[in-house]
Parts: structure tokens; C-alpha cells; sequence
């Protein structure tokens, strides 16, 4: 797994580097920053996002924090479900698109907490990603294999009953607050950490083709 992943995030900051380049330092402000509010830089930095993410799931899972591993899942799925939506038509864009973008923008580091715009609804972003998965308008089945996943992440996140409970458990039954130390369900719940690496691969072949990286694209496909 560490392989494959190290080799993902190889072709991640090609990619990064040849569409968007490196972010320039604000002196002001202390921190990196991209001069321009582009499309191309919301999608290569919800990638980067996602591989990130991704190295977190496998470090947690090695370590029995499953609770914590799926819920940086769902923040990896819904990166990948909105570079799918806001590349759906490109270099086409629809309002939405043009609404996400200004809304990712508007959270600057120095005017987060005064940002007012609107996000768009999670439910057009899930139901773009479906069409792009399925190749139809209309596709009930991807749409509700989506809205299943993401539902059973919503809970990972928001701390509910089921999902609390996963925790107890073992030879000396307790939470086990410090991580869950059953090897098989390490193995078990490895092959999670498994299908999202794949699913972000196919999102970086994805974004290199629409991108013309033809290249990064092979790259990227030999990773799924």
C-alpha cells in the first residue's frame, strides 16, 4: 500500500505543478497564496486535499483509529465527488461551478470568518458525479450507491450512535479509546483506505485528461 500511494502522490504533484505551479508567499500575511481564482486551482487543490487524506486513512488504520479513518474518508470522497462536478462540462461552466468557485475563494485566510457566500447544495455536486460515473442524465442506481456512502461517512463525522459503537468491543471488552488493536479488522478495514486510493487515482486520470496531460494521464491510470 505504501507503494502505490507514494507512487499517487508522485503523479499528484506533477500534476500539480505542471497545470497550476507552486503558490506564491504573501509577505503580509505570512502564508502561500494563488494570485489567480481559477477553476483549474480549485481542482488541483481538492486533489491534493484528497491525497493528503489519504495518507491520514492509512496511518489511522494502521493504528485501530477506524472512527477518525472514516471520517477523513468522507472529507476524501467529497473531494472527489466535486472535482467531478466542476469538471463535468469543462472548459464549459454552469452556474453552479461558477457559484462553488467564488464560494472557495471567498475563504481567504485573512477573511474567513467575514466570507458570506452560499455554497452550492451538496445534492447537485452528488448528482453531477453520478452522471459523470454512469455516462447517463439519469442513473438511480450510481446515484443512490453515492448517497449511500455518503450518508454512512455523514455519520463518522457527526459522532452518531452506530458509529460510536464500532469501537467496542475485543478480548477485554472496553471503547478502546486508544485504537482497536484486531489485526483482521486493521486488514479488513485496510481495503477501505485500498478503494479510496483507487477512486482518487481515476480523479487524477480524469483531471489529466481533461487537462490535456496525456502523460500524467497513463500515469495516473497505472495507479488505479
Amino acid at each position: 500500500m505504501n507503494v502505490e500511494l507514494e507512487a499517487l502522490s508522485e503523479v499528484m504533484r506533477k500534476l500539480q505543478r505542471d497545470t497550476v505551479g507552486d503558490p506564491i508567499w504573501i509577505d503580509e500575511k505570512g502564508v502561500f497564496e494563488y494570485p489567480e481564482k481559477s477553476i483549474e486551482i480549485v481542482v488541483i487543490l481538492k486533489l491534493v486535499r484528497a491525497v493528503h487524506g489519504l495518507h491520514a486513512m492509512s496511518l489511522l488504520c494502521k493504528s485501530g483509529l477506524f472512527i477518525d479513518m472514516s471520517a477523513i474518508w468522507r472529507c476524501v470522497n467529497d473531494c472527489n465527488n466535486e472535482v467531478y462536478f466542476l469538471l463535468e462540462n469543462y472548459p464549459n461552466r454552469s452556474s453552479n461551478v461558477e457559484k462553488f468557485v467564488k464560494e472557495f475563494f471567498s475563504k481567504t485566510i485573512d477573511n474567513y470568518l467575514s466570507a458570506d457566500e452560499e455554497p452550492v447544495l451538496n445534492k447537485k455536486i452528488l448528482n453531477a458525479y453520478a452522471r459523470v460515473l454512469s455516462g447517463k442524465e439519469q442513473d438511480e442506481e450510481a446515484k443512490q450507491t453515492i448517497y449511500r456512502i455518503y450518508k454512512t461517512n455523514s455519520g463518522y463525522i457527526h459522532a452518531s450512535y452506530a458509529h460510536i459503537m464500532e469501537m467496542f468491543g475485543g478480548s477485554s471488552p472496553s471503547f478502546n479509546l486508544s485504537g482497536i488493536p484486531s489485526q483482521v479488522q486493521v486488514s479488513n478495514r485496510m481495503a477501505i483506505v485500498e478503494a479510496a486510493r483507487i477512486s482518487i487515482a481515476q480523479a487524477i486520470a480524469f483531471v489529466a485528461q481533461k487537462f490535456g496531460k496525456w502523460e500524467l494521464y497513463k500515469d495516473a491510470k497505472k495507479c488505479c
